[in-house]
């Protein structure tokens, strides 16, 4: 398996330490074996600034940031954009790609407010977007879950401080599982990003064509 390098274009300090644990998270390669995500994957973070056209549809969102991304980077990259979803809303992905726009404008007290959605069921979702120069391709994690009535405390990245994972027993949000000892592996196992991550990394690894410009 060749390793590669890749940058991944984010201005977040969370997903910057995110990544150094993710990469020692396993993937199922093409031949259904354990491989270690790191072994696949060099991340490079960039913080360099990308466009985000205000979408419901996360997909098309992060296929426009990966095309700008490459644009400055002018070397393999990848973006990400997560959003929720609310369960009632599945078939239209609302909020989807505006989750982060209300988040920053209402704040988390304001969001559960003005959405009236607290306590409601939610699917979290993840795009990570890759381009190589040639083509664009996107990956796809989901986590389902519940939406905490009020804001928890802990690490206070996003909505993590209300989204409940169904795949954790606790019924804590994301922030509290993260702030608990080695909680924040704890979290990143489940999470929607390491699973699209995980399929990205399974795609690359089956890759043995060249980047149009690489820089490894």
């Amino acid at each position: 398996m060749k390793k590669r390098s890749i940058f991944y274009a984010t201005r977040s300090k969370f997903k910057d330490e995110e990544l150094s644990i993710i990469s020692e998270l396993d993937f199922v390669n093409e031949f259904g074996e354990n491989c270690r995500i790191g072994d696949a994957i060099d991340f490079h973070v960039s913080d360099i600034p990308t466009e985000e056209p205000l979408e419901i549809d996360l997909e098309q969102m992060v296929r426009h940031k990966a095309r700008s991304a490459y644009k400055r980077i002018l070397a393999p990259c990848i973006v990400e954009h997560a959003g929720l979803i609310l369960e009632k809303n599945e078939g239209s992905g609302f909020p989807g790609g505006l989750t982060q726009p209300m988040w920053d404008a209402l704040g988390p007290d304001g969001f559960l407010d003005r959405i009236g959605c607290g306590g409601e069921r939610a699917i979290a979702r993840a795009v990570v977007g890759y381009c190589d120069g040639m083509s664009i391709h996107t990956f796809i994690g989901e986590t389902k879950g519940q939406l905490a009535e009020f804001p928890a405390k802990g690490r206070g990245f996003y909505w993590d401080v209300i989204f409940k994972p169904d795949d954790d027993q606790s019924g804590r949000t994301y922030a509290e599982i993260a702030s608990d000892g080695d909680g924040l592996e704890v979290k990143l196992e489940i999470s929607q990003s390491t699973k699209a991550i995980r399929e990205f990394a399974k795609f690359l690894s089956a890759q043995s064509g060249d980047a149009l410009f690489s820089i490894a």
